[in-house]
């Protein structure tokens, strides 16, 4: 079971890479063999209203699993899915004798070796205290998880934040909101971004709603230029630069 739902965080979060950050697939349990060797198929299928995404998952799931048997870079892959591939991968060899993927044309064998290998890449490498903005998704608070995801406009394409439990209403009233995120930042060896925060500090931003446009902000100021008319305010300001 715990082979099963670490696979399944794997394909599932390959599903939302492939489709936006939205669910589009889910995958059902086709044939399952209790003799040893267990044996499950799963397929594929389609989420009612969205696109078809299980061939996207297959293949990038293909490509995971080139680079994982090679000397490929696997920075490049997103750090919660390595973890959940370690998580595949670790039991062998100790609480199971075996385990392997086959899918399409590959066939991806869980051994040590690629638990090393993970581990190895998922290494933290740097610490340091700062923040990061971004939007405030997939929050998990399941049995004390405690973390979220932001999406910054710059840099990490995703990065998994870790919160205490006093900042719970916090992060929980902030889902779907822009933030700006505080703490202790994480870097996998030779990253140039973080990809993990140990959160101590969580500020939401309000929503474009309710900001103020131009009409809200007219006449706040009426004697910001002094005796000057506007244009003559603005041209001495041009003036300044030269």
């Amino acid at each position: 079971m715990s082979q099963l739902q670490n696979l399944s965080a794997t394909i599932n979060k390959l599903d939302r890479e492939a489709n936006a950050g939205k669910s589009a697939t889910y995958f059902q349990i086709a044939e399952l063999s209790y003799n040893s060797p267990v044996r499950v198929v799963i397929e594929p299928h389609a989420i009612a209203r969205q696109s078809y995404m299980g061939h996207l998952v297959l293949e990038n799931l293909g490509k995971i699993a080139d680079a994982l048997v090679s000397d490929s870079d696997l920075h490049s892959i997103d750090y919660d899915i390595l973890e959940d591939i370690r998580g595949l991968a670790r039991p062998v060899g100790k609480q199971v004798k075996s385990a392997t993927l086959i899918f399409n044309a590959h066939t991806l064998e869980l051994t040590e070796t690629v638990a090393l290998r993970i581990d190895k890449a998922l290494a933290v490498e740097d610490e340091c205290d700062g923040a990061i903005e971004g939007m405030l998704e997939q929050i998990n608070i399941h049995q004390g998880a405690n973390t979220f995801h932001i999406f910054p406009n710059v840099g990490p394409r995703k990065v998994t934040c870790h919160f205490p439990s006093r900042l719970y209403d916090d992060a929980v009233a902030a889902v779907g909101r822009r933030v700006e995120v505080g703490g202790l930042l994480r870097f996998r060896s030779g990253a140039s971004f973080p990809h993990q925060i140990a959160v101590t500090q969580i500020d939401a931003f309000p929503p474009e709603s309710e900001l103020p446009d131009w009409d809200d902000v007219r006449g706040r100021a009426p004697n910001a230029t002094g005796e000057l008319s506007s244009e003559a305010f603005v041209r001495e300001l041009r003036d300044g630069w030269r």
